[in-house]
Parts: C-alpha cells; structure tokens; sequence
C-alpha cells in the first residue's frame, strides 16, 4: 500500500544511522527516488527495462536525468501525478523537463495510489509540502470531494484534473477543458469560422464516456453546441449526458448521425493497439462526402499519428492531435505549479521524442488500456 511508503519515508527522516530504505513495486517508486535525499547513501536502478531485477525499479538514465534523484534536497519542492496504475504516464518526463530548463529546483514525481488510499495521501501532500499534482485515472472524481475550493470548471465537469496545496488549503482546477476548447478554437480559426457563439448548434460527436470526454463535452455544452456521446457502456453515455444535458447514443450508433467535429476521448488507437480505430475510415468517407469540411480531434497522443489521425488528414479534414492537447493541458499545470510561463516547446519536443517508436517503449500502456476501457490516454493522461 501507499502507506507503506509513507513509513518508509519517515524512518528515513528519524532514523540515525545511514540506511538505505525503500519499498518495493511501482507503489514504492517514490521512496526510490527520495531515498538520497533523505540520507540513504545509495538506492538501486537498473540498467534498462528489460534488465529490472525487483519490482519497481526505475532504470538508471531515467533516475539520473529524468528525476535527477542526487540533487533533490530539503529545499526541492516536490510535485507530482497521482493515478492507479501510474507507470504509464509520460507527465514526469515532460514537467522535470521543464523544471530542468527553467533551472527550477523541482521535481515532479509518480504516486501510485489505490482509491482507498487517496485521502490519506491527500492528507500525507499537505504534511510534506508537496507543491501540486497531476490527478488522473482513477481519482478525478473522487479528488474533487477533497478539495478546499474548485474553480467553476471544475465543478461543472465534476472532475478535477489538477490539485494545488497553498496555505493550508487545496485547490482544484481541470486543464483539460481549457486545452481542449483551446484546440478547438485553433482548429475552427482555420475554417475562417469567428464570433463568440461559433459552436452553438453544431454538432458534435464525442467518443467515450471517461474523464477526459467529460471535460471536452462540458466546454462544448457551455458554448451551445449539440453534443451526442457514444461509449462502449451506454450507461455511462446516459449518466454523463444527464449531466451535461445532451444526447446519448449506443456504441454502434455512432455513425447514424452526421457530426461536424468527431473527438475520440477513447484509448482506442493507442500504443500498442496502433491499428484500431474508433471511427472506421470508410465510414468518415462517406461522412466528409455528406458534411464537407470535419474536424476530426483525437485525445491519444502515443502514438501522435494514430490511425484516426492518419485516416482524417487523407481524407481533408482538420485535424487535432493529442499531443498538442497533452501539451497544453501540461502547460496550464506548469503555470499553476510554479506561476511562470511554461516553456511549451521544451515539453512538445519531449513528448514527441519519448512517444517515438524508436526510442520509447512502454510496457504499462496496454494494461492501462485494459484495466480502463474508457479511459482517455493520459490526459486523463
């Protein structure tokens, strides 16, 4: 449990003689990590993924120049994603970079909590001084019923993506919706389409049911557009489209309607699964025969041209890519976290080097994608 981690830790901090302390799998990665500063004269790694010798290993170039586990003292201050299972996600590779450039003494770390345990950890972020967190898959919902305050977003969506601890208090925030209608501003300045109320009554199409289609959903409902959702659960597209006062449809009725913007908020296409789609080609065919110009946006960013992507920008429509969302969403987080403007190309350029086919591989990906079926890819997530 994460409560382990948290004894661990605190023997570190009392203990008198030099001890190298650590708990084991990925729910003890932290105490790999925080070990050195906190006295351990050493933590283990491992050489590559392929060569780990105990669960929950982190390999040697990631804790050097990812985490850069030898400089973290007293005075770091520590941020982090809190998810279940969290070895999938890219955020810390992302915001330690950032961190890095900026020359910032910060870390950003993985905490892998199981939702029985998210309140003691909440609690346990308060009593460190932990700056913030990343909160994704499974705790968006949950967090939201143990924050202090939650701007209205937040509220609205019944999901936070994004907690701060300051003064005493805990705030919430969801960058998803705002990285999302950022993108789908972007992509509607391209279609020459202006004026405030530009997505009132059109319609749109959005795939999955999770966090991140929620977030998406909800900003398209407060500007007026016609928002129909399709899961694979049609009970969980009827509970969100209660919520948000639009249309449910069933999975495989997702084609009989004619949608000027298609959001896949699925993990459908997702690595390694490079070669599904949720949204078939010939169908998106027809659609850009029927409609003219779509606008096709799709949440999963590893890999960056899913096939979605690919099929869309064949068949010209206007395309928005998950990295671009992933990005944006991180960037938000990133000023929130340390109040300065992030350095937005240094976190695109590596994500796309860590999704390259030839220089990441990621073994935890498909046993999120299992364990989540209609979890959105990290952005959660």
């Amino acid at each position: 449990s994460f409560t382990d981690s948290i004894r661990m830790l605190r023997l570190l901090e009392e203990v008198k003689v030099p001890t190298i302390g650590l708990c084991m799998g990925e729910l003890g990665a932290v105490t790999r990590i925080l070990g050195l500063s906190l006295g351990s004269p050493f933590t283990y790694t491992a050489l590559t993924n392929d060569r780990k010798i105990a669960p929950g290993q982190i390999t040697f170039d990631v804790m050097k120049n990812v985490y850069r586990a030898s400089s973290i003292d007293k005075e770091t201050k520590i941020y982090g994603v809190v998810a279940d299972p969290v070895a999938h996600s890219l955020s810390p590779l992302i915001h330690n970079a950032a961190f890095a450039h900026d020359k910032l003494n910060c870390r950003y770390l993985p905490f892998r909590v199981p939702p029985d345990e998210l309140q003691l950890f909440v609690q346990w972020c308060q009593q460190s001084g932990i700056g913030g967190l990343s909160v994704t898959i499974p705790h968006k919902e949950t967090m939201l019923d143990l924050l202090d305050e939650a701007e209205s977003a937040a509220t609205g969506i019944k999901a936070v993506n994004t907690a701060i601890f300051h003064d005493g208090l805990v705030s919430g925030y969801n960058t998803d919706y705002r990285a999302a209608m950022d993108c789908i501003n972007a992509a509607l300045d391209k279609q020459n389409i202006e004026g405030d109320d530009r997505l009132r009554g059109r319609g749109v199409l959005v795939l999955g049911a999770g966090g991140v289609s929620r977030a998406i959903a909800y900003g398209l409902r407060q500007r007026g557009a016609l928002v129909a959702i399709a899961s694979r659960s049609l009970e969980r597209s009827e509970a969100l489209a209660r919520d948000l006062n639009c249309r449910a449809l069933p999975w495989e009725a997702r084609y009989d309607i004619k949608p000027g913007i298609i959001i896949n908020g699925t993990p459908v296409g997702m690595h390694p699964n490079v070669n599904d789609t949720p949204y078939a080609k010939d169908r998106l065919a027809t659609l850009v025969k029927a409609s003219g110009s779509v606008i096709v946006f799709d949440t999963v960013y590893n890999p960056e041209q899913t096939l979605l992507v690919k099929d869309a920008t064949n068949l010209g429509c206007l395309v928005i890519n998950g990295v671009d969302m992933f990005v944006r969403q991180a960037a938000y987080q990133y000023k929130l976290f340390t109040g300065r403007t992030p350095p937005i190309d240094v976190m695109r350029k590596t994500l796309r080097v860590a999704t390259s086919p030839v220089k990441y591989r990621d073994e935890e990906e498909e046993d999120q994608a299992e364990e989540n079926p209609e979890a959105p890819s990290d952005s959660d997530a």
